[in-house]
């Protein structure tokens, strides 16, 4: 129990910290925390602050909702609100911040960058190795609410990534609502019963279609938002992410070509069943 109150303060602090009230003002809080409720006058002799001072601090803390006021025969009065309501106020600031955060995600990432509208110079990055290679597609989670487009040999994908890695970015994909049209070439289909993770349909926010006999491919490339990112096979183990405007667009209309050729993947529920099971329970 004593370590819990030698570290209180402490703990209080920073997250009075994250509300914006600095270390002077949360001192202020631990005093009425320890004394009990004060008039400002009685609070400044206690701490040691001038009683000017104390008052511009007194009005940040109330309005934090982290210090209370009350007033009794015209004098004001000062109490600290208990540390449960305290860390309520810093749990409401964890969801502001992330409801935030899930708004500035459905900007299109071409709109982010006020210089996104005039063309910017091709950049990549590359990557070397299966374990590098997965940071690939990691960088795909950064966004939210897109459709991407894959030309995904996707037996080499496997291959080169794992299972295990494709099970984890198919949960994080679909949480980030990351729509995929993907088409697999002929020679480089696998059974879906095997891999679960792979389904199509609302569940799995995906489509996957097999290209025409004769289009075959197993460097992969990836589209999301202003990027792409492409995949070799194992026997060559890299891989980089591009952004150029261009070769996006040229991608682009290379895909729907093949698309609008190629046939639906037809995929039996119940050999997705585990899966989606698995992202039910979150």
């Amino acid at each position: 129990m004593s370590l819990v109150w030698d570290t209180l303060p402490q703990l209080i602090e920073q997250i009075l910290e994250s509300l914006g009230i600095d270390s002077s003002k949360s001192k202020i809080y631990l005093a009425l925390l320890n004394l009990g409720t004060n008039q400002a006058g009685g609070l400044a002799k206690k701490i040691g602050v001038p009683r000017s001072s104390l008052y511009g601090s007194l009005k940040r803390l109330i309005e934090s909702g982290s210090v209370s006021e009350t007033t009794r025969k015209n004098v004001k009065w000062f109490s600290a609100e208990r540390p449960e309501k305290v860390t309520l106020l810093f749990n409401q600031q964890i969801e502001k911040l992330e409801q935030q955060r899930k708004a500035f995600k459905k900007i299109p990432p071409t709109l982010r960058n006020p210089k996104s509208h005039r063309q910017r110079p091709p950049r990549m990055q590359f990557f070397e190795g299966p374990k590098a290679v997965q940071n690939i597609l990691k960088d795909m989670l950064h966004y939210s609410d897109l459709e991407t487009l894959a030309m995904w040999p996707i037996r080499s994908m496997i291959e080169i990534l794992s299972p295990e890695f494709f099970r984890y970015h198919n949960k994080e994909r679909i949480k980030n609502s990351l729509y995929t049209r993907a088409i697999w070439p002929p020679d480089q289909t696998v059974d879906v019963k095997e891999h679960p993770y792979l389904g199509v349909g609302e569940a799995f926010h995906r489509e996957i279609r097999i290209a025409p006999k004769g289009v075959d491919f197993v460097l992969g490339y990836w589209i999301y938002g202003d990027r792409v990112a492409f995949v070799s096979s194992v026997a060559e183990s890299f891989g980089f992410i591009l952004e150029s405007e261009e070769l996006i667009a040229t991608l682009k209309a290379q895909f729907e070509l093949i698309w609008n050729l190629s046939r639906p993947l037809s995929v039996n529920p119940e050999d997705t069943r585990s899966f989606v099971d698995e992202l039910r329970r979150g």
